[in-house]
């Protein structure tokens, strides 16, 4: 089909055409605003933060080839990742980013798992924060001791902050833990920031670009289905229906069929002149 039948077509069905055309916008409109007045634009800009932790032994791995439970850091990283993003470690960080704790969503990528309870119910929006947790790996796959920490907040300032607060609210929890319990410096876990926390601007939301693109999609597809639709409907007007299959059975000559005929009533017709011949000798032989 070239673009000019296509174009024909699509022109005699322009009533259908048109339903498609409005189904189209209100679909693109949907996406890209939200149902309210005035309408509220569903992209928003969000500040996000990113930050790496390094889980060191007292004596540190980077200046020691061989430092005393260095084997055992990755999986400690692993531990420490899953703690940030629930209980006092969260609070601790929430607390030093000026933030409240339930007003924090939490997710540990190392622990595979839903954000906990108190979070879930909490969707992302332009006024949440965020903090997501997880351990860098090689390319074997194994743990190394590095924590990955992504935050997002309001403004890039307050994601900075919140990054921030993560390395140091760690720090506070370890301490207090070690004192706590009483364990020596020099063989307590150590913590620190690998270089300084790097903050950008981010889009979130369905853009203006996207939901005409899902318009523009929409309208195409409506488009090609009445295409379809109108071929299929000439099709069935041309070959007659459902019925024509029967009626080729009784409408089209079939030469043997027909020869066949033919032949059974030549038959008949010379059986019928024979009796008759007969009959008319027996007739007059009696009247002789």
């Amino acid at each position: 089909m070239d673009v000019t039948t296509i174009l024909r077509t699509l022109w005699q069905r322009r009533l259908f055409v048109a339903v498609v055309a409005v189904f189209a916008v209100m679909l693109g409109w949907v996406l890209a605003y939200e149902i309210s007045f005035p309408p509220k634009s569903r992209s928003y800009t969000v500040g996000v933060a990113t930050t790496r932790i390094l889980v060191d032994t007292p004596a540190s791995q980077v200046v020691d080839i061989s430092p005393k439970g260095s084997e055992t850091l990755g999986s400690r990283a692993s531990l420490l990742a899953n703690l940030m993003v629930q209980g006092e470690v969260k609070a601790a960080i929430a607390t030093r980013a000026g933030v409240a704790p339930n007003r924090l969503v939490a997710v540990s990528q190392a622990a595979a798992r839903q954000p906990e309870a108190g979070a879930r119910n909490a969707p992302l929006g332009p006024g949440s924060y965020s903090l997501t947790t997880g351990v860098v790996t090689n390319s074997d796959l194994v743990d190394l001791p590095m924590i990955q920490v992504e935050t997002q907040a309001p403004t890039p300032r307050l994601a900075l902050r919140l990054a921030t607060a993560s390395v140091a609210g760690l720090g506070q929890y370890l301490d207090s833990k070690a004192a706590s319990e009483q364990v020596p410096n020099s063989r307590r876990l150590q913590v620190r920031g690998l270089g300084s926390p790097q903050a950008s601007e981010a889009a979130r939301g369905t853009g203006r670009m996207m939901a005409l693109a899902a318009a523009i999609f929409a309208f195409l597809a409506g488009c090609a289905a009445i295409l379809v639709a109108n071929a299929v409907a000439r099709d069935w007007r041309t070959t007659g229906g459902p019925e024509h299959g029967f009626g080729n059975l009784t409408d089209e000559a079939d030469p043997t069929f027909d020869g066949l005929v033919l032949q059974l009533d030549s038959d008949r017709l010379g059986r019928g002149s024979s009796g008759r011949e007969r009959s008319r000798r027996s007739w007059g032989s009696g009247s002789a």
